[in-house]
């Protein structure tokens, strides 16, 4: 692949107007002269170069300084937590109505999946969060004066907008070192990123053309009552919001959430190993088992989500992306729930068969069962559904414990550079 590859895009025709595509920078907490001057560059470039490879669409800047924004978001090590920062630029865009929001900040990122981090993406918000702190070459240790550093930082931190706006329209990572959509491993990686293919433009164009259309709150969608303008957008957007789904990840909870984990197979443990639970247990009926499964599923799902407030919140005007966010985040949350309740249910089969004999479940069951030859193939699934539900139930409450600022993380922040 060519450092800088051909534009495909023909030129809309003349008189035609072309999509508006708007995209809020928001400045968070105080820059420095070089920083300054370099994010000015930064956005310049950004906006010549996607009028390059895209030529039918106008694409608007807006930046805006919030120097209060840093105030409180930081970690006891000084730097700024992402998701702080990315629910922001979320109120931000809802309210300017922009498409995308980006966040530049001095300070360094808390990064969760890597010991740096200069720049977390969230596509169910629709916003990332940029750092200015580690692309600049006195950070990495290289000399150089004043004009340098500007047009160093400028050119990076333009890569890194460009990534990050390709990452929200639902490019995928590229294995090229030359190609925009590559997972740069370090700052000076940022340098040599700077040409798409003709699959990832055209794939990009169809994205932002989408994204450019009307949204609901600006047409048909204005006279819908409440749930009936939630079920028309997350319909409309139903591929979207499983993009961000599988984007962020879900199965791998029982690996990232340890307090869901412990919690969830500490309970598991204890119920094989209580003589009444094996009783209770089988004397359930097959209907009450799934009825318990449902309820477990549904309950902790919606505990966790507004235990650590992952919906937009309620004083937000009705937009079709903030019901993308909150049933993105309900479906991330659902999917790794699920997933947790698999792993409780393949353990608990497990040690029934290989750890408990007929004779000794019999014993403890004996309200249900008078003797080993009375146990049917199906008791001790029924024994790992009850424990995986409850175990699941007690874990929610381990999850609700986790440090919304990582929970946030997991769930919204899908791509950590």
């Amino acid at each position: 692949m060519s450092a800088t590859l051909p534009v495909l895009s023909e030129p809309p025709e003349q008189g035609s107007p072309k999509s508006l595509i708007e995209i809020g920078v928001v400045v968070a907490g105080p820059l420095d002269m070089v920083d300054s001057r370099a994010a000015r560059m930064a956005v310049e470039q950004t906006e010549q170069r996607l009028s390059e490879l895209f030529v039918e669409f106008r694409f608007d800047f807006f930046e805006i300084k919030r120097p209060e924004m840093t105030g409180n978001s930081t970690s006891g090590s000084g730097r700024v937590e992402p998701s702080v920062l990315l629910q922001q630029a979320v109120d931000e865009r809802d309210s300017r109505h922009w498409d995308f929001a980006i966040v530049l900040t001095a300070s360094e990122l808390v990064g969760n999946y890597s010991s740096f981090c200069f720049a977390a993406i969230s596509r169910p918000l629709d916003a990332a969060v940029l750092s200015l702190s580690l692309i600049d070459p006195l950070a990495l240790g290289v000399e150089a004066n004043r004009e340098e550093r500007v047009e160093r930082i400028a050119r990076r931190l333009s890569r890194l907008m460009l990534h990050g706006i390709g990452h929200l329209c639902g490019l995928p990572k590229s294995d090229h070192p030359n190609d925009l959509m590559f997972h740069p491993q370090n700052a000076q990686a940022l340098d040599l990123m700077a040409g798409m293919d003709s699959e990832s433009i055209d794939r990009q164009r169809r994205a932002l053309a989408e994204i450019a259309d009307q949204r609901l709150e600006e047409g048909a969608g204005r006279t819908l009552v409440r749930p009936l303008f939630a079920l028309s957008a997350a319909w409309i957007n139903h591929i979207e919001i499983l993009q961000a789904i599988w984007a962020a990840r879900p199965w791998e909870f029982p690996k990232r959430l340890s307090r869901l984990t412990i919690a969830s197979f500490s309970t598991l443990a204890i119920l094989f190993m209580t003589a009444e639970a094996w009783d209770l247990a089988l004397a359930q009926s097959h209907v009450r088992l799934l009825a318990l499964f449902v309820m477990s599923m549904i309950a902790t799902t919606f505990y966790v989500v507004l235990r650590q407030q992952l919906l937009v919140r309620r004083g937000t005007r009705r937009t079709e992306q903030s019901i993308v966010t909150s049933a993105s985040a309900l479906g991330i949350v659902f999917v790794g729930m699920a997933t947790t309740w698999t792993a409780l249910f393949t353990v608990g089969f497990l040690l029934a068969y290989f750890l408990f004999p007929g004779q000794l479940i019999a014993g403890w069951a004996a309200s249900t069962t008078n003797g080993p030859e009375e146990l049917v193939w199906t008791d001790r699934p029924q024994m790992a559904v009850f424990a995986a539900s409850l175990g699941l139930l007690i874990g929610a409450l381990g999850a609700s414990f986790e440090s919304q600022h990582y929970f946030r993380h997991i769930i919204f922040v899908d791509e950590e550079i």
